[in-house]
């Protein structure tokens, strides 16, 4: 059938247009049309333009056929020799001949864009006469697609690119080369992401395009650099097609040669103009002369279309040589497609492209010198092939070649260049022996030696084909085999130069500037090429610099006669293998701290030693480190030691080599100022002075035998880490000696492939061997002046300083000065030794931690004195078991969690990995982290270094990186296949569940799993059973056993997408949008530095308006992309924006809840970076002036509180500082620089900056309103009266008192009050006399400081000049949050309230004091005065509904208890080993003396800490309320809480845990009224929370009436269970001072406690639920013989020293303490410490009774002879007038002062709080008043500094 097949006869068409074919048409020109439409009268333009468009449509239009033309020369001494490495050489071409640059930063090409910008900047003119127009895009596809549309539309348009970036072009080069637009674009050739990410040289990248169209044009060295592309900029004009020039990444682009550079106006004489406008402008689109492009096309003719390219190919080659031949004549370089170099009669060739060759050329000269005959080719047009050229360019006497590819196409026959060759001998039949070999993937080295080997090869008799060399190929045996000697090919009238230094230090800027000054100013020649480690900053850099009078073409490393070395780091002489390229005689110069021989041989090793001795090396030292900070230089030793390199090398003579150098500072510092320029002259003097020989013992040097190098297989001690798994150790020690030490000690080349891992993996936790030891200072700790906040561990990149916690004994065994002092603060820290230790060896000295310590209790201090002393505390915290009894929700918590992100290669105070850290140490357990390509995978995913390390269980962040583009997707792969992994498993474990498979107890652990699916936290207890339980059950079913292949995903994961803004805002914003837009559980955190930073500093979307930048030099002109605000248009993503320097407790919170969110977490982390021209130091503050002045805004917006209709958006900090973006805009240089270039452009950038900054701040402002808030906010903005609202003002510093103030304003509203909360320096003060309610929460930090967001506010209200009734129409309330343990409790908010009440304000109640120390720390203050406050404002009763209970109870008919003791968090059982009671029979008091057994318990103390003992409620009280309420107490109960389940009975539930005698909270009673169903019942509630009610509440209070005695009385509003054990709290623990001393009584724990009996106002007897528990009285049927105790630290500070004097007061059984103290100093007399003198004064009523210890005292004090030096007692009642120890106090006056006041004693009174405390105090201000002069103001003072120094201590209750 016909129409199913294809006709192959001619259609009669076709017949007519082959035929036609070969006769041109006649087109007519554009020209030619124009005149002859002149002289017919048509409209000439039309004309015009018909012709253009009929010449860009014409389908037999010709190729260009090249024409010989004679070009004259350029004049001698016009083309300047100039040093510069290869992307400028490019860029100076492309520059020339572009009119559009379109850029993006990519490693190593990034520079080229660089270039471009900068030149375009300053308005440099191209050869066109224009300056080209320079755009940053936001990806290379995004580059190369605005290549596209330049070309498209007629201008000629450049790119410079390399590496992934490269292939995603690639679509676009398939266009730009099928559409025939001349286009050149420049490749740094790198390889290409595989197993790994390397940013090094090979040709992959390029390799990857060849398919595409483009011709491809190689250059092998920095002159040709130049010349090619120049030529490729010509021939892609002549050949119309486009042309990629590529060359080799690092060894080419940034080796710096000297050159001959082409003047713009020569380039002019050859450029061709004409094929210009008809190649490229006549065929763009343009609508005056219509044609379409890029049309779709059928499978008829795309074939035929795509064929009719092939003669512009056939073309090119010609063309190509063409433009080589003009540039020959202009410049007298000429060149070849194929160019040979060797012996006319060679036997062996090689064939190789890229700077490779120039090292074969080089070694094919030293070959042909010895007798060898070989030769290379150098291979320059790549694309087109160059068949013809090839062929006739080898020498008939060749019979054997070696084809060098530098890419490794895995799986291929044989690599591209390789297969070229070898496909053009076939074609013509040759007989040639043809191998090929791969060489230098990834910027390997390409020696002579390699070079050799190769020949070597050629000439066997069965050369080996396929073969790799420069690598040792172990497995597969591919690898050619090199001689042992580096092979030395250089003449001697070259100098070579070797470098070690710090990344930081100015060692490659100087070394630059080195061949600057000798190329340029001396006349010779040099090269310099800079070697990296993987540190972004600190890291090791090698220069390898060689000069000499003739060019250079040694494409490789210095590895052999190397004349000068110089070492700028003392840690390098133990870490690297510096001296084996050293020539005999050669320099060795070392910058230390050594100046002699004694302390060189000290510091030496041996190796380094033997090597000087050899070689007869000159050693020469200097403390260049300093020099240059005595000069004011900084750690920038860059001009003392090149001032060392002018003295020594003999490069020039010396005092030219000054001069120049001297000159070529002023021209580099000028721009910095007069005084830089000055110090670093003085610097080159300084060396000169300073620069001292060493002489050695040569022989004795001789015989040095040791050694510290891997490489001699010696391997160095491991640090064990006891936190670390066994197994995780093993793996870590392994891959260490295999793999780290020798990539560290940069000896890697020589690792063979079998000690590699396929696939590219590696281990975690290996940073923490590495050690650097780099730092010139660390941060030492000041103990005594350390309030314990862990702010210092918070800001730390690096996570090298740390709190630990340690037990008695832990501290007792620590090494000598490992400082402690008693944990501070919370309760669960009781008993606990708090630490702050530095890992020395690991710091890299950025002081963030000195700045931002709000104590000033670090300072830094040099390294070479502190350092080796840390190591040993170090080593012992860190094995020390993991402590965090506080948990992770406040900042000072979460800093106990151990960091599984530390010692980073970051630069020194990197800004982005504090967020980092600080994840892991909240979630790392957890963490699957895909992380972009940028800074944070270079810190974060370094080869041998991981600074991702483990738990103690082995679980911590799984980390991957994919690409830069496709970051999002990747982790957005990564948690959908969990989540379906998961589920999957889900389905298999509900399946067994089904089959009845598992046991009883796996059983259990399975159904608590699938309930709990999804909470981490729940189920990871409940895993670790599965992980227990499920092995030895795997077999029983193949169901189990598949269950059990899926053991790790039972625990979910977390998954973050983690990046910097280049990658978020710019070429992967496509990929985040898409992430944000699906709602899946995955986290985003985007590390904004607001400059694509890895690459050196360029601009981004998240860079701010006016910041110049790379690519951005006359300052960018918009705004920053507002990536938060594009995500909350979603509606369902969680985004916050977080600066941790500006509030740790915010970033802290942000992470927190994002990781709860069950959807898709935006975190927008601001990062300060080095390249903003800041002191890293410093920049927590700035993040602080950041949020402060509304450049970045710092918020929350969580979609979960729509639903409890609140907006979505909390604006952490509501009011801007605009006034402090001046600092900003001028101390921060990237923004400071457009003022000094232009200073009226930026004058205008600013302004608009400021203006469009509060603009959107005002945007924000209104998101964070409800309706009525905006009502307001909109008629305040138009003059209109307002509603009358109360107003919450907050002085938070950790978001305690923030989130209680938010609280706080919730239930005003729940009143129908309208309310506004925001932080005091929020508010408009101006505003404060016009409010009619304000309420203040305030937290005091430190030493009575204000919080930060208060400090304006204060200030303003304090020093104010105001009348007095000034407020006098304000009422306001005070609450506190303090801590008694503190000298200033709560100092913040009283000195609110007074300041309040002084300005006549009307104070609605007395101010609420808030205290840490009490039971529910400040909320047991809260909860009376939150009730007050409404009750005296007569606020409406809030709507009564009762919310669903939190506990799900289920009850049973028998109890099956999980433990027969239900232990409180944090507490254990302890066995009461005495219980006496130590006053005499029949008294009215019950006085006993306690001891307790800690051994074998866990448990120990510190001298002064308190027992925390949790009663039991009495048998008969739990029996009678189980009955009343209808209960047996021996059913089941199952509660299943939020957190947790309990399985228990009634009577254990009521007995253990329910506080059935606690006094009940108001909202206990409140609650009540919500479900009395009687209603005079109801009603009798409700008016007990009244005004009128108060008093009849406030007497059930003295009536003592408990949780069960109130339900009792109110029958009808019996809760049910599930309410119930909601409704009644838990029992807290009763506080007891310890009487005894740890050292002295070792495990017998001492209380002295009295019974605590009353009678209540009604007669009714009553006694203390704790005493009587203890003693089996008040119900209890027999006294306890164990408890559930938990140490609790100490509310007092301790004597600074056994010297010190103290004076102790006792009251009643607050002698504890004081005992505790006496004992403590009778242990350290009986160590032989000298003790000071004690005095105790003892206050009770009776000595016959209540004398507590009296025979103990008696016996001390010895009337005066025991260690007791004083004993003073007052028995109040044992005369006829009372006296009491303020009476004692004043009678010894004369001693108070002289211990106190002369000898800087010690004070403490413990006992209960009222009268005698103040009596007493009283009494110690009066003796200094009356014995030391001072008024009673100065004594006031002095008591209240004595408190801050921890001196006057009080113990109160």
């Amino acid at each position: 059938m016909r129409h199913c097949r294809q006709s192959l006869a001619p259609t009669k068409n076709q017949k007519r247009l082959v035929a036609a074919a070969p006769k041109r048409a006649v087109v007519p020109q554009p020209i030619e049309e124009w005149e002859r439409a002149v002289e017919e009268g048509r409209n000439p333009g039309i004309a015009h333009h018909a012709a253009v468009m009929a010449r860009a449509l014409d389908h037999t239009v010709g190729v260009y056929t090249p024409v010989k033309r004679d070009i004259e020369p350029i004049p001698e001494g016009k083309q300047k020799e100039v040093p510069m490495d290869g992307n400028q050489a490019t860029t100076y071409i492309a520059y020339a001949c572009s009119e559009q640059g379109m850029i993006y930063p990519i490693s190593p090409a990034t520079s080229m864009g660089e270039h471009m910008d900068n030149w375009a900047s300053a308005g440099r003119k191209n050869v066109f006469g224009q300056v080209p127009l320079v755009s940053m895009m936001q990806s290379e596809a995004g580059a190369a697609g605005a290549v596209h549309g330049c070309l498209t539309t007629g201008s000629l348009a450049t790119t410079f690119t390399a590496s992934q970036g490269l292939l995603l072009m690639i679509p676009n080069l398939y266009l730009i080369a099928g559409e025939l637009m001349p286009c050149v674009i420049h490749v740094s050739a790198r390889t290409i992401a595989k197993h790994s990410l390397s940013i090094f040289n090979d040709h992959s990248d390029v390799m990857a395009c060849r398919q595409t169209g483009f011709a491809m044009l190689c250059s092998s060295s920095v002159q040709e650099v130049m010349d090619m592309s120049l030529c490729s900029h010509i021939a892609t004009i002549k050949a119309r097609v486009p042309f990629m020039h590529f060359f080799d990444g690092w060894r080419t682009s940034a080796g710096i040669q000297k050159i001959k550079t082409i003047p713009y106006e020569e380039i002019r004489k050859i450029y061709p103009y004409n094929e210009l406008q008809e190649n490229l402008r006549n065929k763009a689109l343009n609508p005056n002369h219509p044609i379409i492009r890029g049309v779709g096309q059928r499978p008829d003719i795309y074939y035929q279309n795509s064929v009719a390219a092939n003669k512009f190919y056939d073309a090119t080659p010609s063309i190509v040589q063409e433009v080589m031949d003009e540039i020959g004549q202009l410049t007298g370089r000429h060149y070849k497609l194929v160019s040979y170099h060797g012996h006319e009669k060679a036997d062996r060739i090689i064939i190789v492209m890229g700077s490779g060759a120039e090292t074969v050329a080089e070694t094919v000269d030293y070959l042909n010198s010895k007798g060898q005959k070989v030769g290379v080719l150098k291979i320059t047009l790549f694309r087109p092939w160059p068949a013809e050229a090839l062929l006739a360019a080898i020498p008939n006497s060749v019979s054997k070649i070696c084809v060098l590819d530098r890419t490794k196409e895995d799986g291929a026959i044989g690599n591209p260049l390789y297969l070229d060759v070898c496909a053009t001998h076939i074609e013509v039949g040759s007989k040639r022996t043809i191998v090929g070999g791969v060489f230098g993937l990834a910027s390997k080295e390409f020696t002579p030696a390699q070079v050799i080997a190769v020949f070597d090869n050629l000439n066997s008799k069965k050369p080996k084909n396929h073969f790799n060399v420069g690598i040792n190929d172990d497995v597969t045996n591919s690898s050619l085999e090199i001689g042992p000697e580096p092979v030395d090919i250089l003449g001697k009238d070259t100098t070579q130069c070797i470098f070690w230094g710090l990344g930081g230090d100015g060692t490659i800027g100087a070394n630059k500037a080195a061949i600057k000054t000798i190329s340029m100013d001396a006349g010779l020649f040099g090269q310099a090429y800079f070697n990296y480690d993987s540190h972004k900053e600190n890291g090791a850099t090698i220069s390898h610099l060689r000069f000499g009078t003739k060019p250079i073409r040694s494409e490789y490393m210095i590895c052999s006669n190397a004349d000068y070395i110089a070492c700028h780091h003392p840690s390098y002489v133990r870490k690297y293998d510096m001296l084996q390229p050293l020539a005999e005689g050669g320099i060795f110069v070392l910058n230390c701290t050594w100046g002699t021989i004694e302390e060189i041989n000290a510091n030496f090793p041996d190796r380094l030693k033997r090597q000087l001795a050899q070689k007869k090396a000159k050693l020469y030292c200097i403390n260049a480190t300093k020099l240059a900070l005595d000069l004011g230089l900084g750690h920038r030793i860059n001009t003392v030691m090149q001032a060392c390199f002018y003295l020594r090398s003999g490069v020039l003579p010396v005092d030219d080599a000054i001069n120049y150098l001297k000159g070529s500072i002023v021209e580099l510092y000028s721009k910095k100022g007069q005084k830089v320029v000055e110090a670093n002259q003085s610097a080159v003097d300084a060396a000169s002075d300073n620069l001292i020989e060493i002489t050695y013992p040569e022989e004795e040097w001789m015989q040095a035998s040791g050694t510290s190098f891997t490489a001699e297989g010696v391997t160095r001690e491991l640090f064990v880490h006891k936190n670390i798994p066994e197994e995780v150790n093993q793996h870590v020690d392994s891959f260490i000696e295999r793999m780290m030490d020798p990539m560290l000690e940069l000896e890697g080349d020589n690792l063979p492939v079998s000690a590699m891992t396929p696939g590219g993996y590696m281990p975690s936790a290996t940073c923490m061997q590495e050690k650097r030891g780099l730092a010139p200072e660390i941060p030492v700790w000041e103990p005594d002046k350390c309030t314990q906040c862990n702010y210092c561990a918070i800001v730390c990149p690096h996570a090298v300083i740390r709190p630990f916690l340690l037990t008695k004994n832990e501290a007792k065994e620590s090494p000598t000065g490992f400082d402690t002092r008693k944990a501070q603060g919370a309760t669960e820290l009781g008993g606990y030794n708090y630490t702050i230790q530095l890992a020395s060896m690991d710091c890299t000295g950025c002081a963030i931690c000195v700045a931002s310590c709000p104590d000033d209790a670090l300072y830094m201090a040099p390294f070479e004195e502190v350092a080796e002393k840390q190591v040993p505390n170090w080593e012992y915290a860190i094995n020390l078991p993991p402590r965090n009894p506080i948990g992770i929700n406040t900042v000072k918590g979460s800093q106990f969690q151990v960091p599984l992100l530390e010692f980073s290669g970051a630069c020194p105070g990197c800004g982005e990995t504090p967020y980092v850290k600080l994840l892991t140490q909240l979630f790392g357990d957890r963490l699957v982290i895909a992380n972009a390509s940028g800074c944070s995978s270079v810190w974060g995913g370094t080869a041998g270094t991981n600074p991702y390390t483990v738990t103690k269980e082995g679980r911590g962040p799984a980390w991957g990186r994919s690409l830069f583009e496709d970051t999002a997707e990747y982790g957005f792969g990564m948690a959908l296949s969990l989540k379906h992994r998961r589920e999957g498993l889900r389905v298999q474990v509900q399946e067994a569940l089904d089959k009845n498979l598992p046991s009883a107890e796996l059983t259990a652990a399975f159904n608590h799993w699938i309930k709990n699916f999804d909470n981490f936290d729940k189920v990871s207890p409940t895993v670790d059973k599965i992980e227990t339980l499920l092995p030895a059950e795997k077999d029983a079913d193949p169901l189990m056993n598949t269950i059990y292949l899926e053991l790790d995903m039972f625990r979910p994961p977390s998954v973050w997408i983690i990046g910097g803004d280049g990658w978020a805002y710019d070429i992967g914003y496509n990929g985040v949008d898409h992430v944000l837009s699906r709602g899946e559980n995955v986290n985003i955190m985007v590390l904004d530095t607001e400059m694509y930073s890895n690459t050196g500093g360029q601009v981004s979307k998240a860079t701010a308006k006016s910041a110049v930048l790379k690519f951005a030099q006359q300052g960018k002109k918009e705004m920053k992309k507002d990536l938060g605000r594009l995500a909350m248009q979603y509606e369902q993503v969680y985004v916050a924006s977080c600066a941790i320097g500006a509030s740790y407790q915010q970033t802290l919170t942000a992470i927190r809840e994002a990781e709860q969110y069950r959807g898709t977490s935006l975190l927008l982390c601001f990062s300060p970076c080095i390249d903003w021209g800041i002191n890293m130091k410093n920049q927590m503050e700035w993040q602080k002036t950041a949020v402060d002045s509304g450049y970045w805004k710092m918020y929350r917006y969580d979609p979960r509180l729509a639903e409890k209709g609140q907006p979505c958006l909390q604006l952490d900090v509501q009011k801007i500082k605009a006034d402090k973006m001046k600092l900003i805009l001028e101390d921060q240089n990237r923004f400071s620089q457009l003022t000094r270039k232009d200073k009226e452009k930026a004058n205008s950038y600013h302004t608009d900056l400021i203006g469009k900054l509060e603009e959107v701040h005002d945007v924000y402002s209104r998101m964070t309103m409800d309706d009525s808030e905006m009502l307001d906010f909109l008629k305040e903005k138009v003059g209109e009266q307002t509603s009358e609202k109360m107003l919450v003002l907050y002085a938070s510093e950790t978001g305690t008192a923030q989130n209680l103030a938010k609280d706080l304003s919730g239930e005003l509203k729940r009143r129908d009050v309208r309310v506004k909360c925001m932080a005091c320096d929020d508010y408009d003060f101006e505003n404060l006399a016009n409010e009619k309610c304000v309420f203040f929460i305030a937290a005091t930090c430190g030493q009575g400081e204000f919080p930060d967001n208060s400090k304006e506010f204060w200030k303003n209200l304090s020093e104010g000049d105001y009348p007095a009734d000034w407020l006098s129409g304000v009422k306001f309330a005070v609450f506190g949050l303090g801590d008694t343990g503190y000298a200033f409790f709560n100092k913040v908010a009283t000195d609110i309230d007074e300041r309040m009440a002084a300005l006549g304000g009307n104070r609605v109640i007395k101010c609420g004091m808030g205290d840490d120390k009490s039971e529910e720390k400040w909320e047991t203050q809260y909860t009376e005065w939150e009730p007050d406050l409404y009750t005296t404002l007569e606020l409406p009763v809030p709507p009564a509904v009762l919310s669903p209970p939190n506990n799900e109870v289920t009850v049973s008919e028998v109890a099956e208890l999980e433990v027969e003791r239900i232990m409180p968090h944090g507490a254990t059982v302890l066995p009461l080993a005495v219980n006496k009671v130590v006053n005499p029979p029949g008294h009215d008091r019950d006085i006993r003396h306690f001891e307790i057994n800690l051994k074998d318990t866990g448990v120990s103390y510190n001298c002064g800490d308190s027992m925390g003992i949790y009663p039991w409620n009495a048998p008969e009280r739990v029996e009678s309320f189980m009955e009343w309420y209808g209960i047996k107490g021996d059913s089941g109960l199952t509660i299943a809480g939020p957190e947790e389940t309990l399985v228990t009975s009634p009577r254990q539930l009521m007995t253990q845990v329910l506080d059935l005698s606690g006094r009940p909270s108001r909202k206990f009673y409140e609650k009540l009224g919500m479900i009395a169903k009687d209603e005079k019942e109801k009603a009798h509630l409700e008016h007990l929370l009244t005004k009128e009610g108060k008093e009849e509440l406030l007497s059930m209070a003295k009536e003592t009436l408990g949780y069960a005695d109130v339900l009792q009385m109110f029958p009808s509003a019996k809760p049910t269970i599930d309410y119930l054990v909601e409704f009644i709290p838990s029992i807290k623990p009763r506080l007891y001072s310890i009487a005894s001393s740890p050292d002295y009584d070792g495990d017998m724990l001492h209380m002295c406690i009295v019974a605590d009996d009353w009678n209540t106002p009604k007669g009714v007897y009553k006694h203390g639920l704790t005493t009587g528990f203890l003693a089996g009285r008040g119900g209890h049927t027999e006294p306890a013989t164990t408890i559930n105790g938990r140490i609790n630290p100490a509310a007092f500070a301790l004597p600074s020293s056994p010297e010190q004097p103290i004076i102790l007061v006792g009251l009643g059984t607050g002698i504890a303490p004081c005992r505790a103290l006496i004992r403590d100093r009778l242990f350290q007399r009986d160590q032989g410490e000298k003790i000071g003198a004690m005095s105790l004064y003892f206050g009770v009523r009776f000595k016959a009774s209540e004398y507590t210890y009296g025979s103990e005292w008696d016996a001390l004090h010895d009337n005066g002879n025991g260690p007791l030096t004083h004993l003073h007692c007052a028995f109040s009642r044992d005369q006829a007038h009372k006296i009491y120890v303020q009476h004692r106090l004043a009678e010894n006056e004369d001693q108070v002062y002289e211990y106190l006041v002369k000898q800087n004693g010690y004070y403490l009174l413990c006992g209960p709080g009222g009268p005698p405390v103040l009596a007493a105090r009283a009494a110690l201000e009066q003796a200094m008043v009356n014995k030391g002069g001072m008024t009673p103001e100065e004594a006031k003072a002095y008591v209240t500094q004595m408190q801050i120094e921890g001196r006057y201590n009080e113990e109160v209750w």
